[in-house]
């Protein structure tokens, strides 16, 4: 808050939103950017045991002071995350927060302004300076809230339990709370007849605690579970007043003591509430059946090579366990989307290779780089590792040389960047969608379905169909169109089925095919048991 120049009037900020996390220096992390996506409110952040997840919230959590005079001692400070100790001072720790907010400032203008280019740094210099920058009464004002592993235990594990033995149980204040209480129905499958608040009362302390009836049973934290209490927690703090409106809320490793249907469930409600309280959420976790939220979610990978970490935005999380697992099969080829998916596999089952080659994906185009240099970092061969881009961006050498450098820099890497590159393959587009719309990858297909010759009365159904799907802004859609239109379900698995025989398609596919062939060869794979030898 704070007043315009020679005016009384007070300046309101709010509905911040966050947009980029770069990490110069923080922990193990070095040279980490995260980028928030500007429609979903919901950021996961994925990745296994020690990869810097934990680091990534918590330097989240320091970036804002809660809003009015309230005292300070209760609220994140980096130094509460970042104690300094005998080993390890964190000075010369540093990382950026870019967000944006709304900004009313009556003295200028009635209506609020969208300030989109904040960003702060903060840093612990060392030396002279041996304190957090900014300091906290100076960062910006937003309320968010921080459920830790700190908070799991219960009053079971507490040897000092005894000191809440006598309190006032009453049904949970909050203006929320029955939907809480539904909330917990749904994900933890138990009928729970109240939510209570418990009050222990020590002269001026008060101390509150949670508490549950179900099957006509009161309980409060010394009998509760863990994960109840976890759950509550997370819910509670999702429907809170403070945080409505442009809060943040923070939870680190999500999936701890819930079971997999649990844990889908609870992400779900995160979802809805989120979204209703206008609550950005970001959250740590290791579980890979994420990605089935990924149309609702921002999932960040962020994997450590043990020589730095890498981020690998919109990744499948398989791709992470990958990385860090042993390969079953001996060629593995990783694609960006679905559509890619489908290609890649088609070709792949053509060619009898299934039981030889793994097809992932990988996400948005940069991570093909992030991935294969991943691999070298953890000196891991690629010769047998292929990105597949989808052809429509990145398509020059250099481009791609440019990009691998973002990940593995510096003069002695360079025969490096260039092996990286060499495992970089791409789908040949031939006719690329109009200036302005997006989707070349589906468009191409479009145009390559509609000039063939088909005999299939079926065929030239979906082929009639196409040729009136016209004018979309984004051909990411044309698949969809299809099949709403001519009520064939199965419209793209017919349409890449058929296209498999085209002359166009196999210079469309050219690069892919032409790697596994050589794989054979070089391998001696057996096919259908017998060794096949291709020529060039």
């Amino acid at each position: 808050m704070g007043k315009a120049k020679g005016s009384k009037s007070k300046i309101s900020r709010y509905n911040y939103r966050l947009k980029k996390l770069h990490i110069k220096n923080l922990k193990g992390i070095k040279n980490f950017p995260l980028t928030f996506d500007s429609v979903k409110n919901i950021t996961a952040v994925v990745g296994v045991n020690g990869s810097g997840k934990s680091t990534i919230i918590h330097a989240l959590a320091c970036a804002f002071k809660p809003k009015g005079k309230q005292t300070s001692k209760d609220f994140n400070r980096l130094s509460h995350f970042f104690t300094p100790n005998k080993d390890a001072s964190w000075d010369g720790s540093e990382f950026k927060i870019d967000f944006e907010f709304d900004e009313l400032n009556p003295a200028k203008s009635p209506q609020p302004v969208t300030k989109d280019d904040h960003e702060v740094y903060y840093k612990k210099p060392g030396k002279k300076q041996s304190r957090w920058l900014p300091i906290y009464g100076r960062r910006h004002e937003r309320e968010s809230a921080y459920i830790g592993l700190h908070d799991l235990a219960t009053l079971n594990e507490d040897k000092n339990a005894s000191r809440y033995k006598e309190y006032e149980t009453e049904e949970l204040a909050h203006v929320a709370a029955d939907k809480i209480k539904q909330d917990m129905i749904y994900v933890l499958g138990r009928e729970y007849e109240s939510l209570n608040s418990c009050t222990i009362k020590k002269g001026d302390k008060v101390h509150t605690m949670f508490g549950l009836e179900f099957n006509g049973i009161t309980y409060s934290e010394h009998s509760m579970g863990a994960g109840e209490k976890r759950v509550l927690n997370i819910l509670y703090t999702l429907h809170s007043p403070m945080l409505a409106k442009g809060g943040l809320l923070l939870v680190d490793e999500i999936d701890v003591l819930l079971h997999g249907a649990a844990f889908k469930r609870l992400i779900e409600k995160i979802i809805q509430r989120s979204k209703e309280n206008r609550i950005e959420v970001v959250f740590s976790t290791h579980r890979e059946t994420i990605s089935e939220f990924s149309e609702q979610i921002n999932i960040i990978g962020v994997f450590n090579t043990g020589n730095g970490v890498l981020p690998m935005p919109h990744t499948n999380p398989q791709v992470m366990s990958q990385l860090t697992g042993v390969m079953t099969k001996p060629l593995h080829i990783y694609v960006e989307d679905e559509l890619a998916e489908d290609i890649v596999l088609n070709l792949v089952y053509s060619k009898h290779l299934h039981a030889h080659v793994d097809v992932t994906k990988f996400g948005a185009w940069s991570n093909a780089f992030a991935l294969l240099a991943g691999k070298k970092l953890m000196n891991q061969d690629i010769q047998n590792t292929v990105c597949v881009l989808d052809g429509d961006v990145c398509r020059q050498e250099d481009e791609k040389l440019s990009e691998c450098q973002r990940h593995l820099n510096g003069n002695d890497r360079y025969n490096d960047r260039c092996e990286v590159v060499g495992q970089i393959k791409e789908f040949k587009i031939k006719y690329f969608a109009p200036e302005g719309q997006k989707g070349s990858p589906e468009f191409n297909i479009k145009k390559l379905f509609e000039q063939a010759h088909i005999d299939d009365p079926r065929l030239r159904e979906l082929q009639a169909t196409s040729r009136s799907i016209q004018g979309l802004n984004d051909w990411h859609i044309y698949f969809d169109k299809m099949t709403g239109i001519s009520g064939q379900r199965q419209a793209r698995a017919r349409v890449l089925e058929f296209l498999q025989a085209n002359e166009e398609w196999q210079e469309y596919i050219q690069e892919v095919s032409e790697w596994l062939d050589r794989k054979v060869v070089e391998l001696e794979l057996l096919i259908d048991n017998e060794p096949v030898a291709y020529c060039d």
